[in-house]
């Protein structure tokens, strides 16, 4: 079809919100050859309906490389592995030049813009609730940076789609207030001014939420925190808006109090993990928490960085941490705010440390299930999604001995990353062997030891023979253990209670891969007294 307009009536769903998605009529996902060939089809997509110039086609697939004298060629290929893909020949050619023909609501940049716009009509007429699905709807379409894999040709676009995803999140924040949910509207407004400082619409909300919930101080010191980045990114003032709610919440108490200025309010909280992947599911779940919250998992699964992730969506301008392995006292008392308190082994630490206001939020993070303590909410968490894993790397041999281990997969990636003699097929090889793979994860391994230190010997003894075998029930334990079914669910308790082992049925128990790698190292370096007994 050259220069004719297709008419089907099959419908397809383009995603540039992040990485270029089709979906078929059926709604299953259509193979694109990725490379080369989903560049070319963003590109076409970016200018949707309208003619591209095969030169401007050839820049884009080989932007900042060589061109090579094939291209013209090879760009025809990349066209037609595209329309092999795509139903009803959906590109159109005319010499020069190719399109892509859409139809109104296949692409989720314009469905998103739609939506943005119901979004506004229903605030305007005060219809939160609805307002609040439609801006859901809306921001899930995001999937990453939108028309993913272009550059300079995109800038305009991505900077558009850029900032409707920012007044997304602000109309999101307006109807949460409307519907009187300012803890939720908090945790986006406080994202919205960490990623846009300069944003002073952003701060505005934000010291609005905290106004309606009476945290006057936080307020303040969101001002403050506003005023600093302006003055000392723009050296200006904050604009008349922002300065006249400043004021009006000054006002609000006596002067002999006003007389003291507010100073910005400190955060001694470690640095977020660079890179932090996935626990979507988790972090909404803790959306607007409030009270205690325990977090546990086995080392490495990234209960801190999972921790300081919640902290930083959470809206408490004042937050605290403590690593109890390094001290057990706080810097300052805590009243309110946020604390995190880590590397927690029993409830008896930390009942003097919880504050009496019941709307701050403390994270204990613990390898233990602390069920002894006085929680509002409990979080186990599990290892990665293998979608989620894959985001580390591509490589098959990494994701398998890893299994979604967050800690042994960042430890593999930048071991391959930083040792250039390492090929991606020596590390492979030495995955395949279990001792060698025990060598590589070796400082992964070592953060088992001081859990396992605490078992009693006869538990030590059932943890180093079960990790031959991934999954196991009560009866096979009880058999290698040489005890009863009774004794032995009594120890497999204490190995759960560290997450060492997991129930996903009843009565079903298994191993993680690196964990069956750490009982295993110890097996061997048990030698023949850890031998099964008959």
């Amino acid at each position: 079809m050259n220069g004719h307009a297709a008419h089907s009536p099959d419908r397809l769903s383009f995603r540039v919100l992040g990485p270029l998605e089709v979906d078929g009529p059926d709604g299953h996902p259509l193979d694109l050859c990725g490379g080369k060939p989903a560049t070319v089809l963003t590109l076409l997509l970016l200018h949707r309906n309208a003619w591209v110039s095969t030169e401007q086609l050839v820049d884009a697939v080989w932007a900042g490389r060589d061109v090579p004298a094939s291209a013209q060629n090879n760009l025809k290929t990349y066209v037609w592995q595209l329309r092999r893909s795509l139903p009803e020949e959906r590109i159109e050619s005319r010499p020069g030049a190719y399109r892509v023909h859409v139809l109104p609501g296949e692409l989720d940049a314009d469905v998103a813009a739609a939506l943005c716009d119901e979004a506004r009509d229903l605030l305007t007429h005060k219809d939160a609730g609805h307002a609040v699905r439609v801006v859901q709807e809306a921001l899930g379409l995001w999937r990453g940076a939108p028309y993913d894999g272009l550059t300079a040709d995109a800038t305009s676009a991505v900077d558009r789609l850029t900032e409707l995803h920012r007044a997304l999140r602000e109309d999101l924040a307006d109807a949460q207030l409307l519907l009187e949910r300012p803890a939720e509207a908090i945790a986006v407004l406080r994202a919205l001014t960490e990623e846009e400082p300069l944003r002073e619409l952003a701060w505005a909300r934000l010291m609005t939420a905290y106004r309606q919930v009476g945290r006057r101080h936080d307020a303040l010191a969101a001002y403050q925190r506003a005023r600093t980045a302006l003055v000392r990114d723009l050296g200006i003032e904050p604009g008349a808006e922002l300065t006249a709610l400043h004021q009006q919440i000054l006002s609000e108490e006596s002067p002999a109090v006003l007389a003291t200025p507010v100073p910005p309010v400190t955060s001694n909280l470690p640095p977020r993990v660079r890179g932090f992947i996935a626990r979507g599911p988790e972090l909404r779940a803790l959306r607007g928490a409030t009270g205690v919250v325990t977090i546990d998992g086995i080392p490495g699964i990234g209960k801190t960085a999972f921790a300081l992730e919640v902290a930083a969506a959470s809206g408490f301008e004042t937050q605290q941490y403590v690593d109890l392995n390094r001290s057990a006292s706080l810097a300052a008392p805590f009243a309110t705010g946020l604390l995190i308190l880590d590397n927690v082994e029993h409830a008896d630490q930390v009942r003097h440390l919880l504050p009496n206001d019941p709307n701050a939020l403390v994270l204990v993070i613990s390898r233990r299930r602390l069920s002894d303590l006085d929680r509002t909410a409990a979080l186990t968490l599990d290892v990665l999604a293998p979608d989620d894993a894959a985001r580390f790397t591509d490589i098959e041999q990494i994701l398998s001995s890893c299994g979604g281990h967050p800690g042994a997969l960042r430890h593999l990636v930048e071991r391959l990353r930083n040792r250039q003699p390492w090929t991606v097929t020596r590390m492979a090889a030495r995955l395949e062997e279990q001792t060698a793979r025990c060598q590589a994860l070796a400082e992964v391994l070592a953060r088992f030891d001081t859990a396992y230190d605490t078992l009693p010997g006869p538990v030590q003894r059932l943890y180093r023979l079960i990790g031959m075998s991934p999954r196991f029930d009560l009866r096979q334990a009880a058999r290698v253990a040489g005890v009863s079914q009774s004794e032995a669910e009594l120890m497999i308790d204490q190995l759960m209670d560290l997450n060492l082992v997991a129930e996903p049925a009843p009565g079903r128990f298994e191993m993680l891969a690196v964990v069956r790698d750490h009982a295993n190292q110890l097996l061997v370096a048990a030698g023949p007294k850890a031998e099964l007994v008959a």
